[in-house]
Parts: structure tokens; C-alpha cells; sequence
């Protein structure tokens, strides 16, 4: 091999190496754009989750539930059952989100998939309540999760 011919595989050689650590680079800072905008995210909702986890009684809801579906509810009741649900949609959501930008696993979404299922399908008080809140919680939720909502109540 000539000098010419070594100083070309050289040179072959570095520039191979300077696209790989380009191409590197790349992959790490879209990693870290994604880390920044799950954390952004997860951050309002736990802001958002906290705020309603303020407004809800806990001595009042275990009874609240205890009496769905057997006795009236109060008008204070049903609200703090209606936040619950709000606030459990919400959860829904941060964790679906989770689940989209790759943070869970299938097996992991699974299981909220099918407590979704149940929320929007059985026939107990509930579950019903948890309708309820629905239609006034899909309001404020991204579009993607209503629609997988949706989907899982067909």
C-alpha cells in the first residue's frame, strides 16, 4: 500500500468516525428533548393532580362511596366523588402518556387499558359516577387520550 493509498484510508477512517459521533450526538439530544417534555408535562399534571387532591375531604369520601348506589347522596358528597373521578381521569392520562412516549411498557399500559374498559362499560354506581365525571373531565384532556377512551368504550 502507498503512502497516498494509507493517508486516504486515514482519512476514510476519520470522516466514518465524525458522521458516527455526529449521528450520536443527534440521538442524545433528541433523548433529552424527550426527557425534557415528559418532565415538563408530568410536572403540570402533578400540579393539577395536587390542586384537586386540595379540594378532596378525605373524611367525607369513604362514606361517600359506602353509600353509592343504597342511599341519596349530598350534593357535598357527590362533588367529592366527582373530583375523585376527575382527578383519576387525570392519573389515566399521565399514565397514557407514559405509555406513548415509551416510558411503560405494553404489559404496563395494559392494566389501565382495561380498568379504562370497565370505567366506561360497567353498569355499577361506580363506574357510573366515573362516566359522569368523564364528560365533564374530556373537556380539559388532550385529544389523543379522549380518543383512546373512546375507543375502549365501544
Amino acid at each position: 500500500m502507498t503512502r497516498d493509498q494509507r493517508r486516504d484510508l486515514v482519512e476514510a477512517i476519520g470522516l466514518i468516525a465524525i458522521v458516527a459521533s455526529l449521528l450520536f450526538l443527534a440521538m442524545e439530544v433528541r433523548q433529552a428533548n424527550l426527557a425534557s417534555k415528559i418532565a415538563a408535562r408530568d410536572s403540570v399534571t402533578e400540579g393539577h393532580l395536587e390542586f384537586m387532591g386540595t379540594l378532596i375531604d378525605p373524611s367525607v369520601l369513604p362514606m361517600a362511596f359506602h353509600k353509592l348506589g343504597q342511599e341519596e347522596l349530598t350534593e357535598f358528597e357527590s362533588s367529592q366523588i366527582s373530583l375523585h373521578n376527575q382527578r383519576r381521569w387525570r392519573h389515566y392520562e399521565r399514565v397514557f402518556y407514559m405509555y406513548q412516549y415509551g416510558v411503560l411498557s405494553e404489559q404496563e399500559w395494559k392494566g389501565f387499558r382495561v380498568a379504562i374498559h370497565d370505567s366506561m362499560n360497567s353498569d355499577t354506581p361506580f363506574w357510573k359516577t366515573s362516566r359522569e365525571a368523564w364528560e365533564f373531565t374530556k373537556s380539559y384532556l388532550s385529544d389523543e387520550f379522549v380518543a383512546c377512551v373512546e375507543e375502549q368504550a365501544e
